[in-house]
Formats: C-alpha cells, sequence, structure tokens
C-alpha cells in the first residue's frame, strides 16, 4: 500500500521545544488567554478592592508632624584662640559622621525618656502618646501621676545621672517607633519627623524632641565643661609646684657649676631667674659650637680639594704628551699661563683667516702668519706641559692643610666632650623646666578659655523650622490604598493568567499546532454543546447522540467541520489512494473514535459504502455507540474473529445507518437522486489476550486489502500509540493517517512522542485533526475561520426563494429507504 515516507519535521521533541521558545513573545496568544480567563483578574482585582478597603477600616489615621534642625559647623564660643578645648568637636562637627551621630541621638531611647518626663506623658498611663481615649466617669480611667513602684528598677541616664520608670522607658521605646530623622542630602539639615493619631500630640512631640535634644546638649556641654575645670584647676597647682622646684634646681646647679654654660647649656630660656646666666652661656656655647662646625667643614673641603688634585694628576699621568687631551683637565685649562697660550693662538688663527681672504698660501704675509701659529702653538705646549709639576706642588700643600685641620678638629672635639659631660646635668634640669613651665602657661590659657564660655547657653543644634499641626492624615491615603489594592490585585490576577498559559504545554490553537507539530491541520472540531447534542430528527440516547453529531445535528459547526475534514482529505491525492484511513492519538480521551465515527458518516452522506472498523482491541468502543441500531452486542463478532479465522468479513460486519445522500452530491454525480451511503462497522469483537501478535500477522493487511475491495471508504479506529504498540503495527498497512489531538490538553511533548513513533515506521501522518476547540469567549483567536451559523437565519431563502433542503433531503431518504 501507499504511505508517505517522510518523517516529521523533527523527530525529537526537546528540540521542538527549543525551537519553539526561541519564537519569542506571542502577543496575541497572550492576549487571548487574558480574554478567556478575564474572571480571574476581575475576582484578583475585586479581592484586592476589597482588602483595601478593609485596611482602611482597620487601620487608625495618623498624622506626621514635621520641624527642621540645622545642625552649624562649629560650637559657638566666645573665645577664638587657637587652644579652645572646643576647637576638635568643632572639627568633628564639620564632618558628615557628626551629622549621622546627631540623627541616631534624635531617636534615642534615654533621650525620648527625657522627653516622656519633660512633657509628663507618663501621668496618664502613656494614653495620650499611644492615642486611647479615657472615659472620665471612670475611677480606674483618672489620669494619676506614674509613681515608681517598690518592685520597679529605674533606668539610669548614665549621661546625665537621671534615672526612668519602666512606664517611661517602655513610652520611650513606643516613641521611638514614632521619630524619624533623615539628613536633607547636600546640606547640613535634619528633617524631624513625628507620627501619632493625635495632629495637636504629633506637634508637640516634634517640637519636644529637638527642643529636648538641644538642652540635653547644652547640659552636657554645660557638665563637660565643669568637670573639665575642675580637672585643670587640679593640674594647675600641681604643675605650679613642679615649675617652682624645676627653677630652683636649675638655679642650684648654675651656682655650683658656672663652667657648664660654654656648650649652651644655657640656650633654653627658663624664665626670669635664668635669663641672664642663659644668655651668656648661649653666646659662649655658640661660639665652641661654632669654631668646631667651621673646622669640620674646613678639614672637609681641604679633603676634597686634594682628591680632587690627586684625581686630575692621575688623570695627565695618563694622558702623556697629548696637549688637546691636556687641555681638557680643569686645573691645567684653568692656569693663567694657558689661558693667556690659547688666547695668542686664537687670535692668530684668526688673522689668518681674514688673510687667507685676500692672499694665497705662498704670499709672505700668510707664510709670516703661519709663522707666528707655529709659535703661538709651541708656547701653548710648553705652558701645558709645565702644569702637572705645578700640580704637585699644590698636592703637597693641600695635604699640609688637611692635616692641620685635622689636628685643629681632634683639639676642639676634646675640648667639647669635656664642656659636654659637665653640661649634661645642667641641661637635663633646663629641659625639665622649660617642659614645666610649657604646661603650666597651657594649663592656665585653657582655664581662662574654659572659664569664659563654661555659662554660654547655645549649641551647634538649633530649630530652622518650627513643626505645625498636620491637617490631614499621612495613612491610610484612601486613594493611594484603594490604587494600590486594585493593582495588586490585577498584578495578582495578569501573574495567574500569564503563569497558568507559560505552564500550559498543550496545543490551543491552529497555528500553534501547525507551528509546532509540523503538520497540516486537516480540521478543527469545535467543542460539543447540549443543544447540539439534542438536536437530532430521531430521539436518541445521549451518548449515542454525543458521537453522532453529523447524522443527529448534520446542519451544526459540528457536522460542518467533519466535512471539511472530509474534504480535505479528498484532496490529499487520487481517490484510489485515498480509501483506508486511520485515526489515531497520541493519548486516550482525545477523540479518536469520536473523529472516526462521525467522519464515517460524513463519508456516508456522500453517497459511499463505508466499513468503519474499531482497531482498539484494548478497549472497543465503536459498538457502544451503535448500540440502539444493533441492539444485544455480547456475541457481537469483529475484529478479533475475523484475525483468529474464526468468522469472514461479510458476517463480521453490521449495516448501522443508511444515510440520505446530500442533496448537491446527488444531483452531481449520481443519476439516481434517491441513492443512499451505507455504513458498516466492524466491531473489536471477543477480548484478545494477545492483540499486538495478532496485528502483527498478515491477517491484518488481508483485512484491510478485503475492505477495500468490498467497500469505497474504510474507516479504522485506532488505539492511541504511547499507550500500546497496536497502531504501529497497522499504520504501514493504511494509505492515509491522522493524528487526532485534543486541545487544550494534549501535551505537546506527547504528540511530538508519537510523531517519532510513527516516524520509525516510515509513516508521515496526512495532518492533524484539532479536537474540541473551545467556543466561549475569545474563540475566534482558536477557530478564527470557521463562522458559526453561516446562513442559519435563511438568507435569500428566508423570503420563500426555493424550495426547503431539508424537505428535499427527507424525500430522497425516503426514496432510498424504498429502494
Amino acid at each position: 500500500m501507499k504511505t508517505d515516507a517522510a518523517p516529521p519535521p523533527s523527530a525529537n521533541p526537546a528540540i521542538d521545544v527549543m525551537l519553539e521558545s526561541q519564537r519569542g513573545f506571542n502577543l496575541r496568544q497572550y492576549w487571548h488567554s487574558l480574554i478567556e480567563r478575564i474572571w480571574i483578574v476581575i475576582l484578583c482585582v475585586l479581592a484586592g478592592l476589597f482588602i483595601a478597603l478593609g485596611y482602611l477600616g482597620r487601620t487608625p489615621k495618623t498624622y506626621q508632624s514635621h520641624a527642621v534642625l540645622e545642625v552649624d559647623f562649629q560650637e559657638p564660643t566666645i573665645s577664638a584662640g587657637e587652644d579652645n578645648p572646643m576647637r576638635l568637636r568643632s572639627m568633628f562637627l564639620a564632618s558628615q559622621e557628626a551629622l549621622r551621630t546627631i540623627e541616631q541621638n534624635l531617636t534615642n531611647r534615654q533621650m525620648l525618656a527625657r522627653v516622656i518626663r519633660s512633657e509628663g506623658l507618663a501621668e496618664d498611663g502613656g494614653a495620650a502618646l499611644v492615642g486611647i481615649s479615657i472615659n472620665p466617669a471612670s475611677p480606674k480611667s483618672k489620669a494619676t501621676p506614674a509613681k515608681p513602684q517598690p518592685t520597679d528598677k529605674a533606668q539610669p541616664d548614665l549621661v546625665q545621672g537621671m534615672t526612668f520608670t519602666p512606664m517611661e522607658d517602655s513610652l520611650a521605646g513606643a516613641l521611638s517607633r514614632m521619630v524619624k530623622a533623615n539628613i536633607r542630602r547636600g546640606t547640613r539639615l535634619i528633617d524631624l519627623y513625628v507620627t501619632n493619631r493625635d495632629p495637636v500630640m504629633a506637634q508637640r512631640l516634634a517640637e519636644a524632641v529637638a527642643r529636648e535634644y538641644i538642652r540635653n546638649s547644652i547640659e552636657r556641654r554645660a557638665a563637660f565643661s565643669q568637670e573639665t575645670l575642675r580637672y585643670l584647676l587640679e593640674e594647675e597647682g600641681r604643675l605650679k609646684l613642679n615649675l617652682q622646684k624645676s627653677e630652683a634646681a636649675v638655679a642650684e646647679y648654675k651656682a655650683n657649676t658656672p663652667d657648664a654654660l660654654q656648650l649652651g647649656g644655657g640656650t633654653i630660656a627658663t624664665g626670669s631667674q635664668t635669663g641672664s646666666g642663659a644668655g651668656a652661656g648661649g653666646t659662649r656655647g655658640g661660639m665652641v659650637e661654632d669654631k668646631l662646625q667651621d673646622l669640620n667643614n674646613k678639614l672637609t673641603a681641604a679633603k676634597a680639594d686634594r682628591l680632587r688634585l690627586e684625581g686630575e694628576l692621575r688623570q695627565i699621568e695618563e694622558t702623556g704628551d697629548n696637549t688637546d687631551a691636556l687641555l681638557a683637565i680643569p686645573s691645567i685649562s684653568a692656569a693663567v699661563p694657558v689661558n693667556e697660550a690659547r688666547r695668542t693662538v686664537t687670535l692668530i688663527e684668526g688673522e689668518i683667516a681674514g688673510l687667507a681672504l685676500r692672499y694665497k698660501e705662498k704670499h709672505p704675509k700668510m707664510m709670516a702668519a703661519r709663522a707666528s701659529l707655529n709659535e703661538g702653538k709651541d708656547s701653548l705646549r710648553r705652558a701645558v706641559m709645565a702644569q702637572p709639576a705645578l700640580l704637585r706642588n699644590a698636592i703637597d700643600q693641600a695635604k699640609v692643610n688637611e692635616k692641620n685641620f685635622q689636628e685643629a678638629l681632634q683639639e676642639q672635639q676634646g675640648t667639647a666632650v669635656a664642656l659636654n659631660r659637665a653640661a649634661i646635668g645642667y641641661q637635663e634640669l633646663a629641659r625639665q623646666a622649660e617642659t614645666d613651665r610649657a604646661l603650666y602657661e597651657s594649663v592656665l590659657r585653657q582655664i581662662k578659655a574654659i572659664d569664659l564660655a563654661k555659662d554660654v547657653k547655645m549649641n551647634a543644634v538649633s530649630i530652622a523650622e518650627q513643626a505645625v499641626a498636620p491637617h490631614t492624615p499621612i495613612n491610610p491615603i484612601p486613594s493611594r490604598t484603594i490604587t494600590l489594592g486594585l493593582l495588586g490585585g490585577l498584578a495578582v490576577g495578569l501573574a495567574f493568567v500569564f503563569g497558568a498559559d507559560a505552564l500550559d504545554r498543550s496545543v490551543k490553537t491552529v497555528d500553534q499546532a501547525e507551528a509546532t507539530l509540523g503538520l497540516p491541520v486537516l480540521a478543527a472540531i469545535p467543542e460539543t454543546k447540549t443543544s447540539e447534542k439534542k438536536s437530532g430528527k430521531k430521539k436518541t440516547s445521549r451518548e449515542a447522540a454525543k458521537y453522532r453529531l453529523v447524522d443527529e445535528a448534520p446542519g451544526g459547526p459540528i457536522a460542518e467541520s467533519f466535512r471539511n475534514l472530509r474534504a480535505a482529505l479528498s484532496l490529499l491525492g487520487p481517490e484510489a489512494d485515498r480509501k483506508v484511513f486511520l485515526f489515531t492519538s497520541a493519548l486516550p480521551n482525545e477523540g479518536k473514535s469520536f473523529t472516526s465515527v462521525n467522519y464515517a458518516l460524513a463519508l456516508a452522506q456522500q453517497g459511499h459504502r463505508v466499513l468503519l472498523v474499531d482497531g482498539d482491541l484494548r478497549r472497543p468502543s465503536i459498538h457502544k455507540v451503535f448500540r440502539n441500531v444493533i441492539g444485544k452486542t455480547d456475541d457481537l463478532p469483529g475484529v478479533v474473529d475475523y484475525l483468529v479465522g474464526a468468522v469472514e468479513l461479510k458476517n463480521a460486519i453490521r449495516l448501522v445507518a443508511t444515510v440520505d445522500a446530500e442533496l448537491v452530491g446527488a444531483a452531481r454525480f449520481r443519476s439516481t437522486p434517491s441513492q443512499a451511503g451505507q455504513l458498516f462497522i466492524l466491531a473489536g469483537g471477543q477480548r484478545a489476550p494477545n492483540p499486538a501478535e495478532l496485528l502483527s500477522d498478515q491477517c491484518f493487511k488481508g483485512l484491510t486489502t478485503e475492505a477495500r475491495s468490498s467497500f469505497d471508504r474504510v474507516v479504522i479506529d485506532s488505539a492511541p500509540i504511547l499507550a500500546v504498540s497496536d497502531t504501529l503495527l497497522m499504520v504501514p498497512h493504511v494509505q492515509t493517517t491522522c493524528m487526532v489531538v485534543r486541545a487544550a490538553k494534549t501535551p505537546r511533548n506527547a504528540v511530538n512522542r508519537a510523531l517519532t513513533l510513527l516516524s520509525a515506521t516510515h509513516v508521515r501522518p496526512a495532518g492533524i485533526v484539532l479536537n474540541r476547540l473551545p467556543r466561549r469567549r475569545g474563540a475566534g483567536y482558536y477557530y478564527y475561520y470557521a463562522s458559526h451559523g453561516y446562513g442559519a437565519g435563511g438568507g435569500s431563502y428566508g423570503d420563500g426563494y426555493g424550495r426547503d433542503v431539508q424537505t428535499a433531503s427527507t424525500q430522497s431518504g425516503n426514496g432510498a429507504g424504498g429502494a
């Protein structure tokens, strides 16, 4: 038999999934997914609205008051001296760390506890702070001062020496959650925010926090000044005694050792008591030190001069009689005789250059000039050669000078060492006296500065903007809360819809099926509706009407879809090559039996003799569809009986329907309009223990061959490919294979797996039948090329034009039945 041998476009489902993921964002797909599940979005939006309204109803209104603090670069002071003890703090205030420190201290619990005490907020148990209303008539609710109980342990403020009750400490913790401080970027301003249920209380707390922080800073500064002043006064008395003792020791040492001043022991000023002696000693000590330094410098210069001359002498000895090289030596080039000789040679050379412009070389004047030049060069050479002897004399003289300077330096160093030994004690006492005096004077300056600034009631932090009572609450804001609730519900709904669509691996549209599976969609069968199940001419059971919609509802969209399937399969090739059709699926419950039955009925409506074979030997179902026609089905022979040779084909088949030929088809293709199509079924038969072995034999090939010779069309309903292997044994013996896929349910990877298994048999399905496409809102995306109900109103025939089609069909049917 002729089959399509080309494999599907992709035999690997993973490749198909990867290619599909690379197609990008499909806006149309997501839009129609949103339209389908818009009720979920609406529910989420309504839930968000109700949550927002509930939040507004349960959340109390809070108000926020705002004050602004300004931080100066330095502490206010009346003393601008460099020794001001507040100078380091002013340097700290100029840094960004100071602003952050102040920002954190504004919410410090100890400072907020001071606010609670100063404002008396603990007297009513904190009711005014937290916004609890108190009934004045109730005796228990009368505001009474919060007195510490004997069992309560007070919380100490270690800086100020204050103690706070547990009530004040707990209220300070509650207040810390109401206070927020933020540094304004690029400025030295700090925004202070205080929230409270009472707008007046919010303003009061903002002012109290700012005021209490400034007051606390001033008190801390005053306490620090008092403590510093007390300490400095104690140090002043101690340093004064030390200074007196050290000056007395210096004076006593000077009286006992007057020679100690010769080396500079008096260069350190020790006050009025040692000023005159120090000045004299400084002069004499300076003379000894200057003389020692002068001798050292002269000795160094003499050594350097000797080394230089010796180096030049070695260079002269290495050069030999080369006059030009000797002239490059500094000592020779700088000698007076050499300079005069060189100057003479230069003048003669200039004169020769002038004569050369007027005379030739043999001219008497030129010859006389040349002779003078040679004589000058000889004089220069004699002067140069006389310099080494002079240089040796200079080296001898330099050695003598160096020796004299060395002896004088050693003598002076001995004198200095002797004087140093005598002046060590004096210098130590003088340095101690000067140190004591410097410390004493520094302490005196600090005492004066602190004593002047201790009573200054100023601080680096000041209030730049006073707090005002707010008029509108900051939380909750109804418009913002409702908007956030609606947007949140919308976001959750959209996330749910798009997430469900992204996780859905099924095939939902015709375009998606063709793009994903690489096969054409032969027909798209819409979802079955209840009205279509009951709209037949005859009163049948609900189970039969569910399957035979082409017969029971011939004017419905489902019947029209099967006519489209019939037309699509008829155009695939010559009629002789399209007589045996097999319908299969990847998984169970995808509608292959439904498709097989209705496609067979559609073929019978064309006047064909059609055999419908129940090839699903595991779960046969065709006999149930026509139970009301064939009656008892317990002993009904079928495919299994034929394959085992128990019955012949003509005895196993049953005529289940004689369908009137369609009006147009009968008029065009048949000479007798009353000719009718017949539908026969070959049920599954008895239960087979080994269906795969039966189908693997040549018996099934004989079945299809005999059925094709006896009937115009053969339609086979097979088992799911992924469930059993029966279908893979059948497809080589059929002419056309169709894959039934249930829309919005069958996973794409399952279909791809089934197509991969089919490709192993070298059979390519003719196409896809997309079953049970949804017809709810947004179905135009899924089934956009179908027009349900087209022609239902009658069109031009509604005015009585022409004969009723149903009447003609009925008459044709009656004729067929009579025949």
